[in-house]
């Protein structure tokens, strides 16, 4: 997945793609479903217009309604980079038309700090990482983090990741708000004294209307992922006094075709996990697509696709955004390089998430990624491991040619790996023969092996299926 299509915040209904339409956006025809049309839902980024386009699919938008910031609105309000969720349908020739569409923002507050990373902010004790894929609105001068400044009112539309970390999609200034709003995950509820956390900001709801919240009795909220509105808005703001809290999640229980972004926000098991407040349930007729089941855990990106029935997401299709996973003994920092597997160089930025502390030279560490060059990937998450001899590297293959692999622009030489140690996905025993058969350019591969003597030992191979 490209960064500009990452996951979607899950708001309340779906009007604004209809919006769109009803401003001058959208096709030719006139915009009805067709009588064989079938429900359809996507909740991405914004891409490009002319119609609405988002998670690779298009939306013609005549007669759309639009819903922006809860308030109804117009294809004119809309922007590339914002998060919107689409509520349509798809006609037997596969043209889909937009019935409504919903735009949220993420976070709106005051610019409480800039670290001197320049690299990211914190708005109502909430990190929003910013990177090369982060838009800033014309209302920021320069169009960059430099054009903003502690204390400035921002919007933000983005994604939860984790607990306390919003990646950035686009970044607007804003009029000083009555009320500002958060979303993210509920930590330390306690019902007695009515309050919780979402990580830096401490939520007081005593005086709060709820809409579709489970009873509050006990700690029954913490890990759901909210959306909460409150009082004051202001730089200085370490409690929220909530008006309103409402979960993040998809306003219809049904659809034939559904397609949602983002990251895992509640991970129960490799077959039941939360996509920014969509629940989803995996099968053996599942697809995955750059990775595997095993891959998936808290804070994972990626877009799943299937069906909605009951509120459930039943996924035909699980892509993940990072396919590059690395383990072994750092030889350099900024980027980092890995004994082994040389020429390949990890670099990190706003949201790499750095686990078990900082790493220097000689640690061990595991790395998840994405490739960015022949040899050069970009770290979404480093853990330091306790020391290790083991070497993995994960990625999709370059060029093959029996017994060599090239991954990242490592050369992996097959010839030590026994015939029972060539696999297919899910650890299933292949063969050489059918190996080397199978993997071809953009086939997604993980080798394992140990440096022995400063040379690379590789033990075990699979074959893990299709980029893409």
């Amino acid at each position: 997945m490209k960064r500009t299509t990452l996951f979607a915040t899950l708001g309340a209904g779906f009007c604004v793609l209809a919006a769109l339409s009803c401003s001058g956006g959208g096709g030719g025809g006139t915009g009805a479903p067709s009588a064989t049309a079938t429900s359809s839902v996507s909740s991405g980024v914004i891409t490009g217009f002319g119609s609405v386009k988002l998670n690779g699919k298009e939306y013609q938008t005549q007669n759309t309604s639009f819903v922006v910031d809860g308030q109804p609105g117009s294809q004119n309000d809309l922007k590339v980079g914002m998060v919107v969720t689409v509520n349509g349908s798809m006609s037997s020739t596969g043209t889909r038309t937009a019935t409504t569409i919903t735009q949220e923002d993420v976070v709106d507050g005051a610019i409480q700090t800039i670290p001197g990373t320049n690299d990211r902010i914190v708005v109502l004790g909430q990190t929003v990482l910013i990177d090369d894929g982060t838009a800033f609105d014309n209302s920021i001068a320069p169009p960059n983090i430099s054009g903003l400044v502690v204390g400035d009112l921002v919007e933000v539309n983005g994604f939860v990741k984790r607990k306390g970390l919003i990646i950035a999609t686009l970044i607007e200034k804003k009029i000083s708000p009555a009320i500002c709003q958060v979303t993210g995950v509920v930590e330390n509820h306690n019902s007695g004294t009515q309050t919780f956390t979402i990580r830096g900001l401490t939520v007081n709801y005593g005086g709060a209307v709820f809409h579709n919240m489970p009873s509050p009795a006990g700690n029954a909220w913490n890990d759901l992922l909210v959306k909460v509105k409150g009082t004051p808005c202001d730089r200085f703001t370490r409690t929220m006094n909530a008006t309103k809290i409402e979960p993040v999640r998809i306003n219809v229980p049904d659809a034939a075709e559904i397609d949602v972004e983002g990251a895992i926000t509640l991970f129960n098991s490799t077959a039941s996990f939360t996509v920014n407040g969509v629940p989803v349930v995996t099968n053996a007729n599942t697809i995955f697509a750059g990775g595997v089941a095993g891959d998936l855990a808290l804070g994972v990106e990626g877009e799943v696709k299937g069906a909605l029935t009951n509120g459930v997401l039943t996924a035909k299709e699980v892509s993940f955004r990072d396919n590059v996973e690395i383990e072994g003994d750092v030889t350099g920092v900024a980027p980092f390089t890995i004994a082994g597997l040389s020429p390949l160089a990890v670099a990190t930025d706003a949201q790499t998430t750095f686990i078990n502390g900082p790493v220097a030279v000689t640690d061990h560490i595991r790395v998840r990624g994405r490739a960015t060059g022949p040899n050069t990937a970009i770290a979404s998450e480093v853990e330091k491991l306790s020391p290790a001899t083991q070497v993995i590297l994960e990625g999709a293959v370059q060029s093959v040619v029996n017994p060599n692999v090239t991954v990242l622009g490592v050369l992996i030489d097959t010839s030590p790996i026994l015939d029972s140690n060539f696999k297919g996905p899910n650890d299933v025993v292949i063969g050489r023969t059918a190996f080397f058969s199978a993997v071809k350019a953009g086939t997604l591969v993980k080798a394992k092996g140990a440096l022995s003597g400063g040379l690379m030992l590789w033990s075990e191979i699979e074959n893990r299926g299709s980029e893409q």
